[in-house]
Formats: structure tokens, C-alpha cells, sequence
């Protein structure tokens, strides 16, 4: 029987028309339960009609229903990949065949490893996650013509085997051909997230540049005469106390400046040497040993390895400073401060139990004048990742609002 290579073709466009569609359409919006829903709904549809011009061959079904049905594991979540799973179950039992059964079986060993699969993709860089998904969707593909050889169908023909070595071949063509669309988008976003936080810390660096210098001279003189002034013997105690609180809003207003002020200066002037980040970390943590007593958290802190890094003294200690301070100000009881050294690469993990954070506020972390505190502007952790970015670091967060949220930076060791 010779292979029909026009159905072949179809199953291509209906695997990658969808794809492309809903890239072009996608306008990240943000809501990602909505957008994990509506993925799994476009890989159901893909799938189901996959299913429906399958190349039967000697009595067996070929389709790519593989790869929506990966694609919506790895990309929708469990969820979306369930509802997927349960469509084709459904599809295919309408459909029935002799080779039924031998896709349930194929079907439910795939979904064993799709969840070994599943945490592993996330770590990966583009080219690794490509080879993964091609030996997946490959080995997934090739499962059909095994599992029907075991029960008892003659696939020993030249012809056959050529037939069957094709289809795997294809669907891993479009396990790649998906993968690289799809992660290519994804970091064609990131890009231009990067590109609008950083023309936003660029109007505030002008900014700051042009006002700071000028609010802090008269602010100077005004902290001055108040100290003074509570030097004053004729002064009843809630005067004292009006003067005390004015002198600690002006000290953190004269905080808030200095984070302007870093923000308009180029930090990557600074002159960079050898870092012993555990000796780093301790000094800050050290220097926050009060407030964290003020707020009754307990700051741990522990180093695998030695961790040594080129950067700048102070640049790396004002990171630690604003990160674990943040840390101090969300947490319940504890703070966890960790130093990893792995294949060439130092981790910095700064841990908190507080309550965590939503998927839209860690959106926005980084932002100007965004915070989750009541009073803060958001200028010192802006300020702590244009220092990350400057020595040539990474950074993510993750966050739960049960256990609490992770602030992890990596950086490349000499």
C-alpha cells in the first residue's frame, strides 16, 4: 500500500496552522488561567482534527496527535493537558479500529512520562527543549507500530516499515517546527518587556538626574534646624515627639532620593574585583541584624562551596541590603539567605515565609514607583536589578501564597 503523502501534508497544516494563528492573535495580556484554557481548547481542536484525517494504514490510524497533545501539557498546564487526554479518548473511540487499543495503551504510557517531561522542559535552554520534544514526540509516535506488532500485526514488510519510519519522522519535524515557533515567541515578548522596563528606568534615571541633587540641598537644611531644635530644654514631650517624627520621614525621604540618584548614575563605571559573596552576605545581613529584631524575623543564612564572583563591593552589598530588607518587611518568622556554587554558576537564594505574591504583582515587580508596601516606591529593588543586570547576573521570583516568595540571581563565577 503506498503511502499517502497528500494526507501527510494536511496533518502538517493542522498541526501548525492553529499554532501560528494563535501566536500572532496572542497579545499577552496576563491572565494566564485564561490563556492556559483557551490553549488547551485550540490543542482539543487541533487534535480532534488530526484524529479525523488520519492516514489509515493496513487498518492502523497515523496522525500528529501527539504533538498538540505535548504541546498542551508543556505549555497549558496539567489541566489543559487532561482535556486534551479526555478528547482523545473520546475522538478515538468514535472512530474505533483495530487500532483502538493498541493508541489507548500508547496514549496512557505517554502520560506517565509526559509529567517527567513536563518539570524537566521549564530548566531547559531553547536547544535542549527542542531535543527533548523531538525524542518524546518521536519515541510517543513510534509506541503505535510496537504496541500493534505486540498484538499480533504483520508490520515486517519493507514497505510498511518505510511507511511507519516516515510518520515518526514527520511528527518529530513538528515537534521541532512548534517548539522553536513557539519559544521563539515567547522570547520575542520577554524581549519587549525588557525593552519597556527599561525605557521606563530610563525616564525615571533622567529624572532623577535633574531633581535630586536639587530636593536634597534644602531637605539638608531643614534636618539640620530640626535637630537643633530637639536639642531645645523648653520643649514638652509630644513636641519632642512631632520633631523626632519629622527627622525619620526626612531620613527616608532622603533614602528615596539616594535610590533616584542611583538610578541616574552609570554604575557600570565601577571599578569590578574579586568577590567573596559569603563575606559580602554576611556584612549585609550583619547591618540588618537590628531591623530584623524590630520585626521579630529570624535571618538564616548558609554557603555550599566557596562562591566567588567579579563585581563591585558596594554594588553587591546594596543588593543584598534591599533584597533581604524586603525580605524582612514580607516575612512571617524566617528569612533564608543561600549561596550555591554549581557548574561555573553562583546562586543567590533569598527566601521569606510571608504571605506571596499574585501572578499579576510579580508581573510588575521592578517596576517605577510599583511596590506591594504601603509606603515604599519600588526605586530600591529597580536599583537592585539594574545592579544584577550590570554584573551580568539573572534573576527570577517565584512566589506562593502559602509558602511564601523566592528571590533567586544567578551569576557566572570566575
Amino acid at each position: 500500500m503506498q503511502f499517502q503523502y497528500d494526507q501527510l501534508l494536511l496533518q502538517m497544516l493542522i498541526v501548525q496552522i492553529p499554532i501560528i494563528l494563535y501566536l500572532v492573535i496572542s497579545n499577552d495580556r496576563g491572565d494566564k488561567a485564561g490563556e492556559n484554557v483557551l490553549w488547551g481548547i485550540l490543542c482539543a481542536i487541533t487534535m480532534g482534527l488530526s484524529v479525523s484525517f488520519s492516514i489509515i494504514l493496513d487498518g492502523i490510524r497515523l496522525d500528529s496527535r501527539m504533538v498538540p497533545w505535548y504541546l498542551a501539557f508543556i505549555y497549558g498546564g496539567n489541566y489543559a493537558g487532561i482535556l486534551v487526554t479526555v478528547c482523545f479518548f473520546i475522538v478515538r473511540l468514535l472512530y474505533g479500529g483495530i487500532g483502538m487499543v493498541p493508541s489507548f495503551i500508547g496514549m496512557l504510557i505517554s502520560v506517565v512520562f509526559i509529567f517527567w517531561t513536563k518539570n524537566k522542559f521549564h530548566t531547559l535552554i531553547v536547544k535542549k527543549k527542542i531535543y527533548l520534544s523531538v525524542l518524546f514526540v518521536s519515541f510517543s509516535s513510534a509506541m503505535l507500530p510496537i504496541i500493534a506488532l505486540l498484538f499480533g500485526k504483520d508490520l515486517t514488510t519493507m514497505t510498511t516499515l518505510l511507511n511507519y519510519s516516515l510518520f515518526v519522522l514527520v511528527n518529530g519535524l513538528l515537534a521541532w517546527f512548534s517548539i522553536y515557533l513557539i519559544e521563539s515567541h515567547r522570547e520575542k515578548m520577554l524581549l519587549r518587556k525588557e525593552i519597556q522596563r527599561n525605557e521606563k528606568m530610563q525616564v525615571v534615571g533622567e529624572l532623577a538626574a535633574s531633581v535630586a541633587h536639587e530636593i536634597r540641598n534644602p531637605m539638608t537644611s531643614i534636618k539640620g534646624f530640626l535637630q537643633l531644635l530637639t536639642k531645645a530644654d523648653n520643649l514638652s514631650a509630644p513636641q519632642k515627639e512631632y520633631l523626632n517624627i519629622s527627622l525619620e520621614e526626612l531620613n527616608r525621604a532622603n533614602e528615596i532620593i539616594s535610590d533616584y540618584l542611583s538610578l541616574g548614575k552609570s554604575q557600570s563605571r565601577k571599578k569590578h574585583s574579586v568577590l567573596d559573596l559569603e563575606l559580602e552576605a554576611k556584612k549585609s545581613i550583619s547591618s540588618l541584624s537590628s531591623y530584623a529584631m524590630l520585626f521579630n524575623v529570624d535571618v538564616a543564612f548558609e554557603i555550599q562551596g566557596r562562591a566567588v564572583i567579579m563585581g563591585n563591593s558596594a554594588q553587591i552589598q546594596q543588593m543584598f541590603v534591599n533584597l533581604i530588607k524586603n525580605a524582612i518587611e514580607a516575612a512571617a518568622k524566617n528569612v533564608q539567605v543561600s549561596i550555591r556554587q554549581n557548574e561555573k554558576e553562583v546562586h543567590i537564594l533569598i527566601c521569606d515565609d510571608g504571605e506571596g505574591m499574585s501572578a499579576d504583582q510579580l508581573d510588575k515587580l521592578g517596576l517605577p514607583f510599583y511596590s506591594t508596601k504601603e509606603k515604599g516606591t519600588g526605586l530600591g529593588l529597580m536599583v537592585t536589578l539594574q545592579i544584577i543586570k550590570e554584573l551580568g547576573g539573572k534573576w527570577r521570583v517565584t512566589s506562593d501564597k502559602k509558602r511564601g516568595t523566592m528571590f533567586h540571581i544567578t551569576f557566572s563565577e570566575i
